[in-house]
């Protein structure tokens, strides 16, 4: 009889944990058990699935001294650990209630009717636990003992006579401990490939993200006014994704689309709900495109909505999942800052200033290049770092191509020279090491914008000990009338020859400190002083300014 309840117990799990396999391969099913924050609607979905899980463990369970024996708990407490505290006790009281009518007659079954729905509370209690650490094997293990010990304790107290409930206990509470144990790690480790198979999905959705950005780069270099890049640029997001309706809109109107229409009029709900709510929605029935869900997510300007990224796809087998929204959010974030550089460079293009033109001249072009091939590579390597970079490079061309005033604070050229050091760290990786003396009293001083940066940037390219060892250090103060600022590195110093192309404009090997230190003279004249130190440990750049910087004439 002992073995003919050891393999009824297995042969329940076995039928379980196949259940639980094939549910888990419907695709909706397996939607709602990736969605991280689940509505009380899919909840109690969760629950009512759960609940009949368990009772089929009921049905297929092996009567045993007037009892019936079975695996409840497995799919009872995975309700909870799984769907939440909705789930949970839904599948409880679900499983609890069908235990109870099954036989009620029983001896045991209003113990067992109690019992089962305690073991969706207790998976119901658990469930934030094992959401904030890795579901290990042994503590489902002491999940279960723990259970089945309650069901036991249940059982000696509720059912009578007492004789015949310590016999039954002793038959089978550690043969339901073991399999159940067994059936419990199986069946929660079933589910936890679905978040395997999530992560996998998002990650590739990221680098497809990344891989359509670069594609579109070109295309949005003269922002949103341009409406032969946007439609390119949707193109190649349709080629790309071929089961999705792609579309670019402004605030009022549909500025390019590929792969199907989408009018002004009305306009696409979607998008208007996106730009108003500010985030990325999801819409299931799309009025006017019946069978699509569509999905979209706000495009930015200088912090403010200018317009929006659509995707439609299919409902039914293709039904939106996750990954679909990060792709969109990924895509949208990628196009608002390509848009936002494209209309950076417009704007570049317009000024009339001279100056200006000189201080957007000095940057180096084999910097950019680098920034975008450490960018190509690291879309392979580490997408969320590549997406940090990226938005990293963007604030730095925003602060460094956007400079409207001859004089900025001191502040903001650190920030500067911050974002093109996070830049370079990401393609030396560690090589890099930077130390900054700045006290707090001189983030106002107001000093001609871009004069910082080429210095670092100088300093790192040539300052180097060894391939990866590369040290600056700047160093600001000041005394009652100027600033002193100095930028170190421990390289092996400027040849005697280096420093005499310094005086040769028409040098392009060290074209930034040259304009460096013409402008500081063309601004300050004599109350400038500039000096190069070098020798076989380092080179210092240094120069000291008036704290108040003389009156400019108007930009026009």
């Amino acid at each position: 009889m002992q073995d003919n309840l050891f393999f009824s117990l297995v042969l329940n799990i076995s039928l379980l944990v196949l259940m639980a396999t094939v549910l888990t391969e419907l695709r909706p099913l397996r939607m709602m058990l990736k969605h991280q924050q689940r509505s009380a609607e899919n909840q109690l979905f969760l629950g009512v699935i759960f609940g009949l899980l368990s009772i089929s463990s009921t049905y297929t369970g092996l009567s045993f001294q007037g009892a019936v024996v079975n695996t409840r708990v497995v799919s009872t407490m995975a309700a909870g650990l799984v769907g939440g505290p909705v789930s949970g006790i839904c599948a409880g009281l679900i499983s609890g209630m069908h235990r109870y009518l099954y036989n009620p007659e029983g001896f045991t079954s209003l113990a067992c009717a109690i019992g089962t729905f305690f073991f969706g509370i207790i998976g119901a209690a658990s469930c934030r636990w094992f959401n904030r650490r890795a579901r290990r094997t042994h503590d489902l293990v002491l999940l279960t003992v723990f259970a089945e010990l309650l069901q036991c304790l249940l059982i000696l107290l509720l059912s009578k006579p007492f004789s015949a409930a310590l016999a039954l206990e002793k038959a089978i509470l550690l043969p339901k401990i073991l399999v159940n144990s067994i059936g419990l790690v199986s069946f929660m480790r079933i589910l936890d490939r679905l978040n395997r198979d999530l992560t996998i999905e998002l990650v590739e959705q990221r680098a497809v993200a990344l891989l359509i950005a670069q594609e579109c780069l070109p295309y949005l270099r003269c922002g949103i006014s341009s409406r032969e890049g946007l439609q390119r640029a949707v193109d190649i997001v349709h080629e790309k994704l071929p089961g999705f309706q792609v579309a670019l809109t402004d605030r009022t109107q549909v500025l390019a689309s590929s792969g199907g229409a989408f009018p002004d009029n009305p306009f696409p709900v979607s998008a208007l709900s996106a730009m108003t709510q500010d985030r990325s929605v999801v819409i299931h029935d799309l009025p006017g495109a019946p069978g699509y869900a569509g999905l979209a997510a706000p495009l930015h300007e200088d912090d403010k909505v200018i317009g929006a990224l659509l995707l439609r796809v299919p409902t039914g087998p293709n039904l939106v999942l996750d990954a679909d929204v990060r792709t969109v959010e990924s895509l949208a974030q990628f196009f608002s800052v390509m848009l936002e550089l494209g209309e950076a460079e417009h704007q570049i293009a317009l000024r009339k200033q001279a100056e200006f033109r000189a201080l957007q001249s000095q940057i180096n072009p084999h910097f950019l290049f680098n920034a975008l091939n450490t960018i190509s590579a690291l879309c392979m390597t580490d997408p969320d770092r590549a997406c940090q970079t990226i938005l990293i490079l963007a604030n730095y061309f925003r602060q460094t191509l956007t400079i409207n005033e001859p004089f900025v604070p001191l502040e903001q050229e650190i920030s500067n020279v911050d974002n093109y050091l996070m830049l370079t760290e990401a393609r030396f990786e560690g090589a890099l090491h930077v130390e900054c003396e700045l006290p707090d009293n001189l983030r106002a001083l107001h000093l001609p914008p871009l004069i910082l940066q080429p210095i670092v940037e100088n300093a790192v390219r040539h300052g180097f000990v060894a391939v990866d060892d590369r040290r600056v250090a700047i160093s600001i103060r000041q005394d009652d009338k100027r600033a002193y600022i100095r930028v170190s590195d421990q390289g092996h110093g400027f040849p005697p020859e280096v420093l005499q192309k310094l005086e040769d404009p028409n040098d392009p090997t060290y074209t930034g400190l040259f304009n460096v230190r013409k402008r500081l003279r063309s601004i300050y004249g004599e109350q400038c002083d500039f000096h190069i130190d070098s020798s076989s440990k380092g080179s210092t750049v240094s120069f000291s300014l008036p704290l108040i910087p003389p009156e400019m004439p108007d930009a026009e």
